[in-house]
C-alpha cells in the first residue's frame, strides 16, 4: 500500500481494516499473516538473525495477539525457539487468531495459557541455556483505551524485567501496550519498546511527545489497498521530508522580488535577540526580502547583527506601541507576510498595537510569543482575525490561550491545537501549532481541515531562541506565496530537520542561530535528489 504520509487514528485504522476485509474481500487472515511476517523481518533486520535463540512472545486476547501467534510460527520456520504466553482464553480468541493458535498446537510450538483473572504465575519462565534474542509485546496494539491492570499489568512488568535481565530488545506489534494510539498518552504504565512495527499506517500516538516509548518505528505494508486508504479521506499527516516535494523549484529567472517580502514586528529592550533570530529564520527559508520594524533604540544592535535585513525604527521608546499603528500600516504595503510577537513584551501600549494589527491587517500573519500572550488576554480579538493566521504557541502559551493547565492540554495535543483553531473563528484560514517533541499542526476548515504531527527534531533544541527561528522560517515560506497550511508544515519539518543535521555532530549545545544557518543545507540536499539524471534539469516532484 502506497499511503504517502497518512496518519490514522485507531478508529480510522479499524474501519480501514473492516473495509478491506468485508468490502474488498481480502481475508483478515491474510492481513494478520502479513503483519506477523513483516514484524519478524523487521526484528531480524534490526537485531540480527533469531535462529538458535529464544523469543518470548506475550500475546493478548485479540487480533494483536493473533499477530504474535503468526510471528511465533514464522520464527520457528527460521530456526528460532519461540515461546508464546497467551494472556487470555484460547476458546475466546477471534477466528483468525484462533486459527493461528491451532496451527501452533499442531506444530508443537511452545506455548502457555495464563488466566487473566488470576495472579501472574511465579513459574512463568522456563529455564534455558539458550540466549534470548528478543521479547515481543503483542498484548493489545492500538485498541487500548484504559490503563492496564491485574494480570495484564503483571505481564507488562514481566516483559520489562525479562528484557532488562537479558539485555535484549522489546519489539512491539503495532503499538506498545499501555500507550494510547491517538494521543500518545501513557495509560498508567506502558511498554518501553526498542522497535515498533505498525501496520498499514502510522498512528498519532507513535509521534506525539516525540514517541518516547516507540523506539525505532517501521510502518509495514500488510496488504491494505492504497485505493482504500485514499478513499478514507484521512485528515492526518506525518510530517517528514516528503513535505519538501510540495515546494516547487525556483525559476532560473527569479529575483528577490519573486520570493516575497516579510515584515517582522519584534523586539524590546533586552530582547533584541528575538528579532534578530526571527529575521535570520525568514532569510534562511528563502524569503526574497526581510524588513524588521522594531523600537528605535534597538536599531544599531539589529542592523549590525543582520546585515541582509532592512530595519524600520519606530517610536523612540523601548517598546512598540499603538501609536506606531499608522507607521506600521505604511510598512505593510507590498509585504507578502507579517510576523508579530518575538520579544515584543506585554506593555499595555504594545497590546493595543498587537490586537489592532491582528484584527485589521488582511496580510497572512504568523503570530508568536508575546503576541500570543496578549491575545490570550483578549478573547474577543482572538476570535476576529483580519486575514489568514498561523499561531505558534508552546505549551505554556497554549495553556494561557485555552485557559487550561499544561498537563491537561498535553494529554491530547491534537485536540488542543484544534480547539485553538476554533477559538479564532471560522471565517479566515487558521493554522495552529502546538510546539514541542512531535509538534502538532492543525488547520480549520477554511485552511483545509487537515492535521499533522512532526517527525523531525531532537532534545538539543531545548534552548532559547528556537521558537523565534521557527516563526521566521514559517513567515519566510508564507511570504513565498505558499498556503498557510503548507508554510506551517514545511517550516516545522525544516526547522527540526536542520537541528537534526547539527545533532549528528553534537547532540546538544548548538544554538538557534546555528539552526537557521543549517537550514539551507536541506534545500541543497533536496535539489540534488530532484536532479534529473537525463536532462540535468530540476524536476517538480
Amino acid at each position: 500500500m502506497d499511503t504517502g504520509n497518512l496518519l490514522a487514528s485507531a478508529g480510522e485504522m479499524q474501519a480501514l481494516d473492516r473495509k478491506t476485509i468485508e468490502e474488498i474481500g481480502i481475508p483478515g487472515a491474510v492481513l494478520m499473516e502479513n503483519a506477523g511476517r513483516a514484524t519478524v523481518a523487521a526484528m531480524e533486520r534490526h537485531f540480527g538473525p533469531a535462529a538458535g535463540k529464544r523469543v518470548i512472545i506475550f500475546a493478548g486476547p485479540g487480533n494483536n495477539g493473533g499477530d504474535g501467534l503468526v510471528m511465533a510460527r514464522c520464527l520457528a520456520d527460521r530456526g528460532a525457539l519461540p515461546s508464546v504466553l497467551l494472556v487470555g482464553d484460547p476458546a475466546r480468541l477471534p477466528p483468525d487468531a484462533a486459527r493461528n493458535w491451532a496451527i501452533l498446537e499442531r506444530l508443537q510450538v511452545a506455548r502457555r495459557v495464563i488466566d487473566p483473572n488470576a495472579a501472574w504465575p511465579t513459574d512463568w519462565q522456563e529455564a534455558s541455556s539458550r540466549p534470548l534474542h528478543s521479547v515481543v509485546d503483542a498484548l493489545f496494539g492500538i485498541g487500548l483505551t484504559r490503563p492496564l491492570s491485574g494480570c495484564y499489568l503483571a505481564a507488562l512488568h514481566a516483559m520489562r524485567d525479562l528484557a532488562r535481565a537479558s539485555a535484549c530488545p522489546i519489539v512491539a506489534a503495532d503499538m506498545p501496550s499501555g500507550l494510547h494510539s491517538d494521543t500518545g498518552a501513557i495509560l498508567g504504565e506502558a511498554v518501553q519498546a526498542d522497535l515498533t512495527v505498525t501496520y498499514g499506517l502510522a498512528k498519532p500516538g507513535h509521534l506525539h511527545n516525540g514517541g518516547p516509548r516507540i523506539g525505532i518505528l517501521e510502518v509495514a505494508d500488510i496488504g491494505i489497498p492504497s485505493q482504500a486508504a485514499a478513499a478514507a479521506n484521512l485528515a492526518g499527516r506525518l510530517l517528514d521530508g516528503r513535505v519538501l516535494a510540495r515546494l516547487p523549484p525556483r525559476a532560473r529567472t527569479s529575483h528577490k522580488g519573486s520570493h516575497g517580502h516579510v515584515l517582522v514586528l519584534a523586539g524590546s529592550t533586552g530582547k533584541s535577540g528575538a528579532a534578530i533570530l526571527a529575521a535570520k529564520g525568514a532569510l534562511a527559508s528563502g524569503a526574497g526580502l526581510v524588513s524588521c520594524a522594531l523600537p528605535a533604540a534597538l536599531l544599531p544592535i539589529f542592523a549590525t547583527a543582520v546585515a541582509e535585513a532592512m530595519s524600520e525604527p519606530l517610536a523612540a521608546s523601548d517598546h512598540l506601541a499603538h501609536a506606531d499603528l499608522a507607521a506600521v500600516a505604511r510598512l505593510c504595503a507590498g509585504k507578502a507576510a507579517l510576523l508579530i510577537g518575538p520579544g515584543l513584551g506585554r506593555h499595555p501600549e504594545t497590546a493595543g498595537l498587537v490586537t489592532a494589527l491582528y484584527r485589521e491587517r488582511p496580510e497572512p500573519m504568523v503570530v508568536d510569543a508575546d503576541a500570543l500572550n496578549i491575545l490570550a488576554a483578549d478573547r474577543e480579538a482572538l476570535a476576529a482575525p483580519g486575514g489568514p493566521r498561523i499561531l505558534c504557541p508552546h505549551p505554556g502559551e497554549m495553556a494561557r490561550l485555552l485557559d487550561l493547565p499544561v498537563p491537561e492540554l498535553q494529554r491530547d495535543r491534537l485536540a488542543s491545537a484544534q480547539r485553538l483553531c476554533s477559538l479564532c473563528g471560522p471565517h479566515q484560514p487558521i493554522v495552529a501549532l502546538l510546539k514541542g517533541a512531535g509538534t502538532v499542526v492543525a488547520a480549520n476548515k477554511a485552511a483545509g481541515g487537515l492535521w499533522a504531527v512532526n517527525s523531525s527534531g531532537n532534545p538539543g533544541m531545548a534552548s532559547g531562541g528556537m521558537g523565534d527561528v521557527l516563526a521566521g522560517v514559517i513567515a519566510g515560506l508564507l511570504a513565498q506565496h505558499h498556503e498557510p497550511w503548507l508554510a506551517a508544515c514545511a517550516g516545522v519539518w525544516l526547522h527540526g530537520a536542520a537541528a537534526d543535521l547539527l545533532a549528528k555532530e553534537r547532540p546538544f549545545g548548538y544554538t538557534a542561530g546555528e539552526v537557521a544557518a543549517a537550514l539551507p543545507r536541506l534545500f541543497a540536499d533536496r535539489r540534488k535528489k530532484r536532479q534529473s539524471p537525463d536532462s540535468g534539469e530540476e524536476q517538480i516532484c
